[in-house]
């Protein structure tokens, strides 16, 4: 006898306080044309059996049409607790994302669930650089043997959304897997403050094309921002308008310690401070989630011809890899990286013939030249005549 199909129920959270959004309902707020919540719900819907709504706001009951929504049995306990309420009204398996998370898409979803139901795993995350443990908690499936675990951890006091996995069989989804589905910065951006929401918002924009992006990558010390600057140099001797965006994993200022703009960051807890003067601007911000190299272009970048970007080697930018062997003995490339078809070209000193892109040899003597050639060729148009 076949034993009967688990059902899942679709699981939209929005327990939380809006405190990083004034207060306000973010997931009411419009993306691309649709509510954040729509975008969920729409995502959801195809590869779950039902959808439910936790959230513990008094008017929730009204946001979701036909949609049952449920508040939080133990409040107070963060996303744990949405998570909590959500495997006890279910009864059942579920498939959850938070509702600042407006572009996961269902067949990254659907592909959770069927991880899930293959039936050696209590819980399948998806793999994410930068969340705890290394998965992203708040899209993903858990199994309804989840719930004790999840109920130990609140008696206990600790509220973590992974404070229960040390009792449950985790699986996680590879990152290699996730990757399938897009960018992860895009996947599991959280749309959670007014300054997100106005950079997605204009990156969606269909008025606003994106000009191109080039990434410029390399080990430490390969010489990456050496290329950068030489390229951007030579596309600028040709009239082109270029511009830069360069990625760090560590936090910086604008002004060193003591300076105005540092005081007023730091002492004054400023959310953004800008520097100007008779001719130039800059501006740092803060933010809860890094957003991703695109949205940051469309709301800043969105005039340039071109935009070089130090960094991103991880994401699905095209690359232009710069590698010498007097520095490492193996290129990025050669070691195996994600989104292998966005390397581009390969700028080295051991031209290496099974690169599938462009080569260019630091040993000729106008190598900088014939690469400012090919970004042209590949990556600008005609200069209007």
């Amino acid at each position: 006898m076949r034993p009967a199909p688990r059902r899942c129920t679709g699981v939209i959270l929005a327990g939380g306080a809006n405190a990083r959004y004034g207060g306000l309902p973010k997931g009411l707020e419009p993306l691309g044309g649709a509510r954040m919540i729509d975008r969920l719900a729409a995502a959801l819907r195809p590869v779950t059996d039902d959808l439910l709504l936790v959230a513990n706001a008094p008017e929730a009951g009204a946001w979701l049409p036909g949609v049952r929504t449920v508040a939080d049995l133990r409040p107070g306990a963060g996303a744990l607790g949405g998570l909590h309420a959500a495997l006890a009204h279910a009864d059942g398996d579920v498939l959850v994302v938070a509702w600042d998370m407006p572009f996961v898409p269902a067949t990254l979803l659907g592909a959770l669930r069927a991880l899930g139901e293959a039936g050696d795993a209590d819980a399948v995350l998806p793999a994410h650089a930068g969340s705890p443990r290394g998965v992203e908690p708040l899209c993903a499936w858990y199994g309804a043997r989840c719930r004790p675990a999840i109920e130990a951890a609140l008696d206990a006091g600790d509220h973590r959304m992974v404070a229960f996995h040390d009792a449950v069989r985790v699986r996680p989804m590879p990152a290699d897997a996730v990757a399938r589905f897009g960018a992860p910065a895009v996947l599991f951006a959280n749309v959670n403050t007014p300054e997100a929401h106005a950079a997605w918002t204009a990156a969606l924009a269909p008025a606003r094309a994106l000009p191109p992006m080039l990434a410029v990558v390399g080990k430490q010390g390969a010489g990456k921002t050496t290329l950068l600057v030489r390229l951007a140099a030579a596309l600028t001797q040709r009239g082109r308008r270029v511009m830069t965006l360069k990625h760090s994993s560590h936090t910086f200022d604008l002004d060193p310690e003591g300076k105005d703009t540092y005081r007023h960051f730091h002492e004054g807890g400023a959310v953004r401070a800008a520097l100007a003067s008779p001719d130039r601007f800059g501006l740092v911000a803060r933010w809860d989630a890094e957003p991703a190299p695109e949205a940051l272009v469309a709301q800043h970048l969105a005039d340039a011809d071109l935009v070089l970007c130090e960094g991103y080697k991880t994401g699905a930018l095209p690359k232009l890899e710069v590698f010498r062997r007097a520095v490492h003995p193996t290129s990025l490339f050669a070691d195996g990286v994600p989104h292998p078809r966005s390397w581009r070209g390969l700028v080295t000193d051991t031209p290496d013939p099974t690169f599938p892109g462009a080569v260019f040899d630091l040993a000729a003597s106008d190598w900088a030249g014939a690469l400012a050639d090919w970004v042209t060729r590949e990556y600008l148009s005609p200069v209007p005549r």
